[in-house]
């Protein structure tokens, strides 16, 4: 069956989701920090028939920034008004890179709602070392300048290539899931187009993520089965990556809900998601659940 596309109104705001129902149990799908709900349209023809609910997170695509300071907490309990409002009680998960973070905070928050977790190069919590993470004042800057969306661009075509280039190397410069994911992202303006994602969300929620121990927390009070597919490099071949192999083995020796994680080859933190061969890794972790 075909997508849908609505604005849903809850008690914590309205959300445009992106619904596509299926034959399974549902499934809500969160994306990352600067993307929007049109990331898992390459999930969606991988898994035809998998029941997808997909918001756009607060701030992004066609969902209003909140009033005040934005966090994965705040995210997680926004989205459980979401749930209230669609009238689930209980679904698996799906997040991608923040997304990932959103969802295990959901399912700490409220087990009794979720079933299952698959998370994409994100929701565990980082490797700081013995100095633990940076501080906010040292992280907030850094996104500020790289999410900064005061460029007017030309046309789709002109912001697709910038955003590869910078954080999307690997995807298909040709595919029109590309071309969808990017223009849910822009607003015409004068003289052209510009990203019109919430500056000040997108530094919260990841300040909440890089300065913070709080998802280690978050996932040593998830009870509900959790799988892992992640990436060898986070832009482009060759980068470092979001999470070592090390690390990750670390986490599933002492993370008894972990039950699984595979490092899919080929991918950077992007492409994972964002291709063919990247989706189909994380539908298969997806439906390892829908299964258990």
């Amino acid at each position: 069956m075909s997508a849908t596309i609505e604005v849903v109104e809850t008690a914590a705001g309205p959300f445009e989701v992106l619904t596509r129902p299926g034959t399974t149990e549902p499934v809500l799908a969160v994306h990352g920090v600067s993307s929007n709900n049109r990331l898992w349209s390459w999930v969606l023809d991988a898994a035809p028939e998998v029941s997808v609910v997909a918001p756009d997170l607060a701030g992004r695509g066609g969902t209003p920034a909140r009033p005040g300071p934005s966090s994965v907490p705040a995210h997680a309990e926004q989205l459980v008004a979401l749930l209230d409002a669609l009238g689930l009680d209980r679904v698996h998960l799906l997040g991608m890179s923040l997304g990932g973070f959103v969802v295990t905070e959901l399912a700490a928050r409220h087990p009794e709602r979720v079933c299952t977790v698959t998370l994409v190069d994100g929701g565990l919590p980082l490797e700081f070392g013995e100095q633990g993470p940076p501080p906010a004042g040292a992280v907030a800057p850094r996104v500020r300048a790289q999410y900064a969306a005061g460029r007017v661009w030309a046309d789709e075509a002109a912001y697709l290539e910038h955003y590869r280039g910078s954080v999307a190397p690997l995807t298909g410069a040709d595919d029109p899931r590309m071309r969808a994911l990017v223009a849910h992202d822009l607003a015409a303006v004068d003289g052209g187009l510009a990203v019109h994602r919430d500056l000040e969300t997108v530094v919260d929620d990841a300040v909440s993520v890089f300065a913070s121990g709080a998802p280690a927390e978050a996932l040593a009070a998830v009870r509900a089965p959790i799988r892992l597919v992640h990436a060898p490099w986070s832009t482009g071949a060759g980068s470092a990556p979001m999470y070592a192999s090390a690390h990750v083995a670390r986490l599933v020796a002492t993370t008894p809900p972990l039950v699984s994680a595979e490092l899919v080859d080929g991918v950077d933190h992007a492409a994972i998601v964002m291709t063919d061969h990247g989706a189909s890794a994380c539908v298969a972790a997806l439906r390892a659940n829908l299964g258990s």
